[in-house]
């Protein structure tokens, strides 16, 4: 079988040259960002036992494990996310620790999801966890890190959706529905289907008038900070209000932080409804139809591995964001080098690119011994703007002192000692 015959098994790709530069310097500008907000590396096994991943609050996810045995017939699980493994070192390790900790991460979790537009099998999430604080302020800083992260990546256009599980629960909680009409509501108002809905309310006994307009009114319920207090008039239980208080708090807060213009609000936002247990919120960029970015509070899942703890956190999918930017027309240069250099036949020659390499210009030496005119063309094959030669090829770079360089502009010569004109590359 041919090379060329071996496809990637569906659910993966390869990132190439100018993609794999675009990730590198995401994951550098994640790194700086989070640094910036006090939080700490960790790095965490890319499998582990499947009963550990496998919570009870996380039953999609657990439907979704790649599993496989290890020698002894232990089920063995790739990581399907990196929450619940932050979890578990929290839990398990770091229990003793000041809190809050501030925790960030970068790896490749995988899960085996229905394909569809911007989901693979295997794919690099990024994220942080605040552990061990409870409230609006927590809140508020993990939701101004997404924007600042989403900012620091490169994306110029994206929007933070805000809700809280609290209101749908407590709207729940009065309508008081069967569990089977319960879960098709539930269904209704995460698809935004408004007619559905209004037919499932029919359906419902004896709802009283307040309770159904709170429910019909439920899929309108989004907008800015505003929006909250039309909402306020449809509580109908301190679940409800309490979720509403949160919230204008959390509005507040980001107004502070300078991040209100890159969030809105939704409280028809139901997503893993028995995962989180406040505040939840998604990124989202223009002309994608699917989420860059989910996060919220998590209250419940610490307590599976140790001491239970407040927790809110965010993940995001650095092939989504990619595939944003590209979207945004955000298209990362081809990585090249700034000089090429001929240095066959002259040892000095490569002592001249490790002394350039030491300045951070980046140094590419031609192994085939090319002409001069062989020579510029490579480089402009590979995107190198300049390309060097020793003037005297038959002799010692020493005796001379002299380089050929060659640019757009034509040739000319070059010191050898002349790191002026070299370092002035590097801001061009």
């Amino acid at each position: 079988m041919r090379s060329t015959d071996r496809p990637l098994p569906e659910g993966v790709r390869d990132l190439l040259f100018a993609d794999a530069a675009a990730w590198r310097s995401m994951t550098t500008a994640l790194h700086e960002t989070w640094r910036g907000w006090g939080y700490r590396e960790i790095i965490l096994p890319t499998f582990e036992y499947a009963e550990t991943l496998a919570t009870d609050v996380g039953s999609q996810i657990d439907a979704e494990m790649y599993r496989f045995f290890d020698r002894h017939g232990r089920t063995l699980a790739l990581r399907p996310d990196l929450t619940i493994p932050t979890a578990r070192v929290v839990g398990t390790r770091l229990f003793d620790q000041p809190l809050p900790l501030r925790i960030s991460y970068v790896g490749n979790v995988f899960r085996h999801e229905p394909p569809r537009a911007g989901r693979q099998h295997e794919f690099t999430q990024a994220g942080v966890e605040l552990i061990g604080a409870r409230g609006a302020a927590a809140d508020a800083e993990v939701i101004a890190l997404a924007v600042a992260a989403l900012r620091g990546v490169g994306l110029p256009r994206f929007r933070i959706t805000i809700g809280h599980v609290g209101f749908f629960r407590g709207l729940l909680a009065a309508l008081n529905l069967p569990e089977q009409l319960t879960g098709q509501l539930r269904s209704a108002v995460s698809r935004k289907a408004e007619a559905e809905l209004a037919d499932l309310l029919a359906e419902a006994p004896r709802l009283a008038s307040d309770v159904c307009a709170a429910s019909r009114a439920l899929l309108h319920f989004t907008g800015g900070p505003q929006m909250l207090h039309t909402a306020d008039a449809f509580c109908l239980n301190l679940m409800m209000a309490d979720a509403l208080a949160d919230l204008a708090a959390l509005s507040g807060l980001l107004a502070a932080y300078g991040v209100d213009d890159a969030v809105n609000y939704d409280l028809a936002e139901v997503r893993d409804l028995d995962y989180y247990t406040g505040v939840t919120f998604e990124g989202f960029a223009p002309g994608l139809g699917f989420s860059l970015i989910t996060g919220g509070r998590y209250d419940g899942l610490l307590g599976h591995f140790g001491p239970p703890q407040p927790a809110v956190g965010w993940a995001l999918t650095l092939d989504r964001v990619l595939e944003a930017r590209e979207v945004q027309g955000v298209l990362g240069a081809q990585p090249a080098a700034d000089v090429l250099l001929s240095a066959l036949g002259c040892p000095a020659c490569l002592t001249w690119a490790a002394s350039a390499r030491a300045l951070g210009v980046r140094v590419e030496v031609d192994p085939l011994g090319l002409a001069p005119d062989e020579l510029w063309r490579a480089a402009q094959a590979r995107g190198i703007p300049r390309t060097i030669a020793h003037s005297q090829p038959a002799g010692p770079l020493a005796a001379s002192r002299l380089l050929t360089l060659r640019d757009a502009a034509g040739e000319r010569p070059l010191a050898a000692d002349d790191w002026i004109e070299v370092r002035q590359w590097l801001s061009r």
